[in-house]
Parts: structure tokens; C-alpha cells; sequence
């Protein structure tokens, strides 16, 4: 009875130390999984206020932006209304200009995503050399905008304030300039060319692909391909062993140099002509 009663003891012993162990083991993983939600909930709240103050930071440019132009169409009505005729020719032609920057850069993200169907049998030479020509209109737009933007006098709408400081109307071109051209000119374009590059194409590609492709045959781009043969080679710039996989904009942009040194520009001319 006496060794029963000992073997009993040491089972009941053994089982409340089992029960312990895992009294334990249940202890520490359910305070790993409390440590793990403290994070995901500290992870998500630091979002949440990233979010919020990215949100506020947007709202309060796109009301600055809105004062801005309230205060440059103003100022243009004021010059009109003082006989200063050219100051509506300026502001069309503004105006007019942005909008052809806005239809390019819609342009160049459809074409680099159909360029296969739209140029069949070309190599990539040949789409590196229209997006070539096609970076004229970004450098001439923005320019062009910036000088046709400028007011030689902000009138504030309601009030006999005019303002006639030169650094402040600098500051107020170039915020205005910047701001329009980079929501209205490069992110809502790009956006729609990339979400449906054939609808953006079927709407623009037979007014504006002879313009690019006139420019292309010009030849306007040559000189910066030259000066970056040059910077190269004198920085010993060789291209990177690994090549992304697909075409990406970095691969597309190194064939463009590749035309002139395979004789690419004859294979072209042969192929522009056969198509």
C-alpha cells in the first residue's frame, strides 16, 4: 500500500508539474500575442496619423492652390480692364500650352504600355527615340508656361490691394506654376493613361503622334544623347550587369543610344516605310 501510495503521489506530482509547464507555455504565447497586437495597434494608429496629416497637407495646398488662381484670374481681368489686351493672349496661351503638356504625359505612359501593338516589329530603339522627341514638349511647355504665367501685378478681388514686389510675384508664379503643372500636367494625365492606355490613345494618338514624330526626324534630342555618351564614358559609366525583367522605362531609355551604334536608323527608316 505503503509503494502504491508513493507511486500515486509521484503520478499526481508529474501531472501538476505538466499542468504548470503548460499553465506556462499558454503564459508566454498569450504575451507574445498580446506584444504582437500592441504592435499591430501602435503600427496602425502611426498609419492612421500619417494618413491624416498626408490628407491635411493635400487639402491645405489645393486650397492654397485655389487662392492662387483666384488671385491670378483676378489679376488678369484687372489688366483687360486697364487696356492691357496682351494679358488675356498670355493667360490663353498659358492655358493652352498646360493642356498639351497634360495630353503628352497621358500619352507617354499609353505608348509605353502598347508600343508592341502600336509599332510592330520595331525593337525598343525606336520607342526610345520617340520618348526622346516626346520630352521637347515637357521642357518647352514648362518653360513657356512659366514666363506666360507671370503677372507684373497680383490684385486681391474685392479690395484696392495690389501687390507689385518682384520676389513676391516670383514666389507666386512659381508656386502656382509648380503646383498646376504637377496635378493637372504629370499625375491626372499619367493616371488616366495608365488605367486605360487603348481609351487614351483611340482619343489622342492622331492629333498628337505626327507632332512627336516630327520632332523625332528632327532630331532635336541628338545633342543631350551625345552629352551623355560623353559624361559615360568619362565616368567610366557602365551599363548594370542584371536587366529588370520586361521593358522598363530605364531599359527603354538605354536603347536609345543603341539605335546609332547597330545601324538601327536604317532598319527603321525600312520598317516606318513597310508600315
Amino acid at each position: 500500500m505503503s509503494l502504491e501510495t508513493g507511486n500515486q503521489l509521484q503520478t499526481s506530482g508529474s501531472q501538476r508539474g505538466e499542468t504548470t509547464t503548460a499553465v506556462e507555455k499558454n503564459g508566454v504565447m498569450s504575451s507574445e500575442t498580446g506584444n504582437q497586437a500592441q504592435q499591430e495597434t501602435l503600427s496602425g494608429s502611426m498609419a492612421h496619423s500619417a494618413n491624416l496629416l498626408r490628407t491635411g497637407l493635400g487639402v491645405l495646398l489645393f486650397v492654397a492652390w485655389g487662392i492662387l488662381t483666384t488671385l491670378w484670374v483676378a489679376s488678369i481681368v484687372h489688366s483687360v480692364a486697364n487696356g492691357h489686351i496682351m494679358a488675356i493672349v498670355t493667360a490663353a496661351s498659358t492655358i493652352a500650352l498646360l493642356v498639351l503638356l497634360c495630353a503628352m504625359e497621358g500619352l507617354e505612359v499609353s505608348v509605353v504600355d502598347r508600343w508592341q501593338a502600336l509599332w510592330p516589329g520595331h525593337p525598343p530603339s525606336y520607342l526610345a527615340a520617340w520618348l526622346a522627341a516626346r520630352q521637347l514638349f515637357v521642357a518647352l511647355v514648362v518653360t513657356a508656361a512659366t514666363l506666360l504665367a507671370n503677372q507684373s501685378v497680383i490684385v486681391v478681388p474685392g479690395t484696392s490691394v495690389q501687390i507689385t514686389n518682384s520676389f513676391v510675384l516670383s514666389v507666386f508664379d512659381l508656386t502656382w506654376t509648380t503646383l498646376t503643372v504637377l496635378w493637372f500636367a504629370q499625375i491626372f494625365p499619367k493616371q488616366l493613361g495608365a488605367t486605360n492606355p487603348d481609351r487614351y490613345l483611340g482619343a489622342l494618338q492622331g492629333l498628337l503622334f505626327p507632332i512627336v514624330e516630327f520632332v523625332r526626324r528632327l532630331g532635336i534630342s541628338q545633342p543631350g544623347e551625345w552629352a551623355a555618351d560623353v559624361v559615360e564614358h568619362w565616368l567610366d559609366w557602365p551599363a548594370s550587369p542584371g536587366e529588370a525583367h520586361g521593358l522598363s522605362l530605364a531599359a527603354i531609355w538605354r536603347q536609345l543610344r543603341k539605335r546609332h551604334q547597330s545601324g538601327a536608323h536604317a532598319v527603321d527608316g525600312n520598317q516606318s516605310e513597310g508600315s
